[in-house]
């Protein structure tokens, strides 16, 4: 070790939370698990697929 080096001790991030929040399309609550960002924007999973099927409906795609 030279002089003035630290050694770095790595920590887990075991207190981490999920963070909460609310979709734009149906107001409806999500959580993101620990350490995870929430989609921007902000849209739950099941709106997006709503979206998608309608939009495809929309341009005459048969599902």
């Amino acid at each position: 070790m030279t002089h003035g080096s630290k050694t770095m001790r790595v920590v887990p991030d075991d207190f981490a939370e999920p963070v909460q929040w609310f979709c734009l399309m149906c107001d409806s609550v999500e959580e993101t698990t620990p350490g995870a960002e929430p989609p921007s924007p902000p849209i739950c999973p099941t709106c997006i697929r709503l979206a998608l099927v309608q939009s495809l409906r929309a341009l005459g795609v048969e599902l």
